[in-house]
């Protein structure tokens, strides 16, 4: 397999930018892994990259044998994960990602059910902005996604569909806090702590336009990094997840749901890569996945 091996080094080396610190990541000296990329260079007879002062640039030639690469491996990966399989051992890999707007609870609660089944299955989980998903997904860099309406994307399919719940979160001693639903006037009066970007950012936008009115956020991060504020004060952050009220982003805080006259209820698709043929690992999470997902639509 040494053949995978240097599609590995050179995958390494694009994800990394860097021949130095793909060598430090691959437990390799960097001269033996520029030796291995200007073999395969010199096997094609075209540079794989720039290199630049800072360290290295895929070339067009580069980002053409990297697809390359990144499908063999994942076939490869999906034929390692079918003979172990056959062999009663049930090994395999399954890449995740999910739309860097949401929270990841519900996920990881199913990551955790899975592994639980198959212990011997590793995962890889990343948090990926919405337009970078399908890039991901045509690069086999993610076998799977969970993505916010990505119904302009082409070349995805959809496994299943489950609504989204937009949740305000403040703390247990919040004014706000018994309340079953809020709108965004109950939020005029509270400072806002806003995601600075992502699909939640866009969803609040784009709803509180639509009620004429403007969100003005006093700190725009990830709500961890407004955890003294929000326990100390009046703050409100918001949420997205396929969860109920009863998941909380910390201990203390209380989720409650955005109104629906001021918020329509957004999906959360569940998708991967039009026409690509899974490992048995990721396709048996996949149907995991299918399953919770018509439970959150109340299906069963």
């Amino acid at each position: 397999m040494r053949h995978q091996t240097t599609l590995k080094f050179i995958d390494a080396i694009a994800r990394a930018g860097s021949i130095r610190r793909a060598a430090e990541r691959m437990a390799i000296t960097p001269s033996a892994l520029n030796r291995r990329l200007l073999a395969v260079e010199e096997e094609i007879d075209a540079p794989l990259f720039e290199r630049l002062a800072t360290g290295v640039r895929l070339s067009a030639a580069g980002e053409l044998f990297l697809a390359h690469a990144r499908r063999q491996m994942a076939d490869m990966e999906r034929i390692r994960s079918q003979i172990e399989d056959m062999k009663g051992a049930r090994r395999g890999h399954v890449s995740f990602g999910f739309d860097a707007g949401l929270q990841m609870r519900g996920f990881s609660e199913a990551i955790g059910m899975y592994r639980g089944n198959y212990p011997d299955v590793t995962f890889e989980v990343e948090r990926i902005d919405r337009d970078d998903v399908q890039r991901s997904l045509s690069d086999y860099r993610i076998d799977l996604a969970g993505v916010v309406q990505p119904e302009s994307f082409p070349n995805m399919t959809t496994l299943a569909v489950a609504p989204l719940l937009i949740s305000a979160v403040v703390h247990e001693s919040h004014p706000l806090a018994s309340k079953e639903q809020v709108t965004f006037n109950d939020l005029l009066p509270c400072p806002l702590v806003m995601p600075p970007r992502g699909s939640l950012r866009d969803l609040l936008d784009v709803a509180a336009r639509r009620q004429d009115f403007e969100l003005r956020p006093v700190l725009e991060g990830e709500l961890p990094f407004a955890q003294y504020e929000m326990e100390s004060g009046e703050a409100v952050g918001f949420a997205a997840n396929v969860s109920t009220r009863r998941e909380v982003v910390w201990p203390g805080m209380v989720n409650i749901p955005l109104s629906p006259r001021d918020m329509a209820t957004p999906n959360l698709h569940l998708v991967q890569l039009r026409g690509r043929a899974l490992s048995v690992a990721a396709s048996r999470f996949a149907d995991m996945l299918v399953q919770r997902f018509a439970k959150y639509r109340g299906d069963d």
